[in-house]
């Protein structure tokens, strides 16, 4: 990346540019366009982007010393369309989408000190959008999603720069309001890009659904609430939009094979959207760029640390993992038994090593909302601990050292969700979860399910491993209800996931798999229970 950011350079140092700063793939008249509110597609959305992140990941001064340079350019042009025209001219420019460019300027404030750029990341902070949070008004309807979510994200910057404890209640007020109202059960939201009116998702189902940056972004803001809080649910909200938003976007092993937007609606598929699939090299949508950014942090949100007299770490996601705890001298190796839909348990098993001996910290392990109590248990060396409810951290305080292995075990159960409608006619529609999973019924747009007021349990049926050994097929001795599997395979060539189950539907059975395992077939996410 040197050698991009030497090239970069030299672009910027160009005679065409006049020495001024600027630097992007396109001219700076697009952004005569945008100061005069003239049609023009977003350039703020890319220009704020990478440069930082070689300085503060690659410690590139170089970088460093170009963004300065760009800052330097853009807030003169900013401070120009005030000075001509006015300040609300300019708010009204950012109408149009700007990325992050509030949080990328607070950044750098952090790291230059410059009131200069800190003036200039206030003047992105878009202040119609967050003085409606800052009254904490629900009124979210009519707003592009994708471009707002980033100004929150930068207004959770500007907290941590400054301190200004308004941020802190923006970005908790607006992360409650999406969750409750304006959420499905991936943890993904909008509508055709955008946000309409709250607890009225009912009829918003279609292929148009949960655009791909919405997730990325929606990330950010439930990471930085989670580090300022240590709140399980902002964890347990990650856990859910990475499995089934993230998961979900890529095309199963295919990677740069990816879609925009994620159908919810009944006998919808991926392939089959305004978009389809993206292509690996000819795609270059807004959403491949998060996507691809998605994919490579797969590793992020994992492990927090809590530095002090009393270093604490916070094991928050179960992914298998190896974390070097260098305050401490520890390496924490993460393992987890791949999970089947016969075999209803989560086990995670954590090993420590040290070079020498440890030393007093105190480590803290997620057990998630989702977790059902009975049966949970957990060991520290072999012998049991008293476990912690769901929704809360198991902490084990003590000198740690090599050898010491500390295990979970999570049973997992179905349950379903009723979609963010608070209509009575909508009261059955519901979503089926087998822990963080979101499970996606193999239908062709038969969204009724035939469950007659009985337990999930009795009309959900987990496919047996042994069925991948007979593909043509639902017969069988095992003890799985032919009754209950009389689906009609999408796929027929297509082995199960471990995580399978056949349920009822009101006219036929059908095959429900996590969401993220799907690629072309067709499917259904929410399902009519009072069928």
């Amino acid at each position: 990346m040197s050698a991009v950011v030497a090239a970069l350079h030299a672009c910027q140092q160009a005679p065409a540019n006049g020495g001024t700063g600027y630097l992007s793939a396109f001219p700076a008249e697009f952004f005569d366009r945008f100061e005069a509110i003239q049609p023009v597609w977003a350039p703020y959305y890319t220009i704020h982007k990478g440069l930082l992140d070689q300085y503060m990941v690659a410690g590139n001064g170089k970088a460093l010393a170009m963004v300065v340079a760009m800052a330097g350019y853009f807030g003169e042009r900013v401070r120009s369309v005030i000075q001509r025209h006015s300040i609300e001219r300019h708010w009204t420019s950012l109408n149009e989408e700007t990325g992050g460019m509030n949080d990328v300027l607070y950044q750098l404030y952090a790291i230059t000190n410059d009131q200069r750029h800190l003036v200039l990341a206030h003047l992105f902070d878009k202040p119609c959008f967050l003085g409606l949070l800052a009254v904490q008004a629900d009124s979210l309807s009519d707003f592009h999603a994708n471009t707002h979510i980033p100004i929150v994200v930068g207004g959770q910057m500007r907290y941590e720069v400054t301190g200004d404890p308004l941020y802190k209640e923006i970005a908790t007020f607006f992360m409650d309001v999406v969750n409750s109202s304006h959420t499905y059960a991936t943890g993904g939201t909008s509508v055709s890009e955008f946000w309409f009116d709250p607890k009225r998702l009912a009829e918003t189902l279609t292929t148009e659904n949960e655009e791909s940056c919405t997730t990325y972004n929606m990330l950010k803001v439930s990471r930085h609430l989670f580090r300022w809080t240590k709140e399980i649910a902002y964890a347990d909200y990650y856990e859910r939009a990475l499995i089934n938003g993230v998961l979900s976007i890529q095309r199963g092993r295919d990677p740069g094979v990816m879609i925009y937007m994620l159908p919810q609606g009944p006998g919808r598929s991926k392939a089959v959207s305004y978009h389809g699939w993206g292509t690996q090299y000819d795609s270059f949508w807004c959403c491949y760029g998060t996507g691809i950014e998605s994919f490579s942090k797969l590793g992020d949100s994992i492990y927090f640390e809590e530095k002090g007299g009393k270093p604490a770490l916070y094991i928050v996601q179960y992914i298998p993992s190896t974390f070097n705890w260098r305050s401490v001298g520890l390496t924490v190796t993460q393992q987890v038994k791949p999970l089947s839909s016969s075999d209803q348990n989560l086990q995670v098993s954590l090993s420590i090593s040290a070079k020498t001996n440890g030393q007093y910290a105190t480590v803290n392990v997620r057990i998630p909302s989702w977790a059902s109590p009975n049966g949970a248990k957990a060991t520290l060396n072999d012998k049991d601990l008293q476990m912690a409810s769901p929704g809360t951290f198991l902490s084990v305080t003590k000198q740690w050292g090599s050898g010491d292995h500390l295990t979970l075990q999570l049973p997992i159960s179905l349950r379903t969700e009723a979609i963010k409608d608070d209509r009575p006619e909508y009261a059955t529609l519901q979503a089926v979860l087998f822990g963080p999973f979101l499970l996606a019924g193999l239908t062709t747009g038969d969204w009724d399910a035939k469950a007659g007021g009985a337990a999930v349990s009795e009309w959900i049926t987990p496919v047996p491993a042994s069925y991948n050994s007979q593909l043509g097929g639902c017969g069988g001795g095992t003890g799985f209800s032919p009754q209950a599997a009389s689906f009609i395979r999408a796929e027929p060539l297509r082995r199960y996931h471990p995580i399978s189950f056949a349920a009822k539907g009101a006219r036929r059975g059908f095959l429900l798999e996590p969401l993220f395992t799907l690629r072309d077939e067709f499917y259904t996410v929410y399902f009519n229970f009072g069928a």
